[in-house]
């Protein structure tokens, strides 16, 4: 008997880890499709910019072509699993998926960090990001959308719309809006008081064509950034599922990637400290502020799903 009970658990393991094995091979190919598709399209909106005779940010004399496109290869895997999570809990048709996925991604790739690095640094062209974000931040979307879709089993943490916003009047709609838009900016200042002794010396003296813009004008331009965070996060928060806190770690892992890591690892040529430092940096004020906007937004909903077991993340076997 013992020996029977011995061989099942023994098959039952077997199984469990080829189930788990072919979850991650899964996930593998997938992402890696996400990272082509990525690639092609800045291919495209290179080549769309050019035919525009617009300008795009000037590589900096540290840099060769080779090393920054093996490192866009790695940075574009990055934003696809940066992503999938948060496209696996979305919730609605393709359509809604894929614009809401394009609006995050375009929000924090083609206007958001290159307003950051137009105070933060003399590269140029950061006007002609714009353009050239469109049709990668598209492509990726889409396929992400396609490939990464909900198991089905999960239910949106905030209601729809329809009938989410009649149940919340105008006063407090205002105060979770202005509360949110401050919050990025306190959260950013934060987080930037921690690794400013460390890291000021480089925008002082130039180095790596970074510059240091006035108080004021970094204040002013959070703000603006903020709007813009929120105004990309909302759908995101209307049509997730899970809980609270598993929809603040996947649009904090979004934000991490999309404004970060991404950056973080094509710009190869910075400073090991700077490129460590401001990766923590900005992986913290991503975590809290995503934390943030889901107590402000997914909390109004007072949905209380648990995570799905579906999640990729804490399962691979249902992958």
């Amino acid at each position: 008997m013992a020996r029977r009970v011995s061989s099942v658990t023994k098959k039952g393991q077997i199984m469990e880890r080829t189930t788990i094995l072919r979850g991650s091979l899964h996930w593998a190919w997938r992402l890696g499709v996400c990272s082509l598709t990525y690639v092609v399209g800045t291919m495209i909106g290179g080549a769309v910019v050019s035919a525009l005779g617009m300008q795009l940010p000037q590589i900096p004399e540290q840099a060769d072509e080779r090393t920054m496109g093996m490192c866009l290869m790695i940075g574009s895997l990055a934003l696809a699993a940066g992503i999938a999570p948060l496209a696996k809990g979305l919730q609605g048709s393709f359509r809604r998926r894929w614009l809401i996925l394009t609006g995050l991604c375009y929000v924090c790739l083609g206007i958001n960090t290159p307003i950051e690095a137009a105070i933060f640094t003399n590269l140029g062209g950061m006007s002609a990001m714009a353009v050239f974000s469109i049709i990668p931040c598209g492509l990726l979307a889409a396929v992400v959308a396609l490939l990464f879709h909900p198991s089905g089993q999960a239910t949106a943490v905030v209601p729809p719309p329809r009938r989410f916003v009649p149940g919340h009047g105008s006063g407090r709609w205002a105060w979770r809006l202005t509360a949110a838009v401050c919050a990025f900016p306190v959260i950013y200042w934060v987080f930037g008081m921690m690794v400013g002794p460390f890291v000021l010396d480089y925008y002082r003296a130039g180095d790596f064509g970074l510059t240091l813009p006035g108080v004021g004008t970094i204040i002013l331009v959070q703000l603006l950034r903020s709007a813009l965070f929120l105004a990309a996060a909302l759908p995101v928060l209307m049509y997730s599922s899970g809980s609270r806190l598993a929809l603040a770690w996947k649009l904090g892992l979004a934000f991490y990637v999309l404004v970060g890591l991404f950056g973080m690892i094509q710009s190869y040529w910075l400073a090991p400290i700077l490129r460590a430092l401001h990766n923590v940096e900005i992986l913290a004020d991503s975590m809290v502020y995503a934390l943030t906007l889901s107590w402000l937004f997914a909390g109004a909903g007072r949905a209380r799903h648990e995570v799905s077991l579906t999640d990729p993340f804490l399962s691979l076997r249902h992958a």
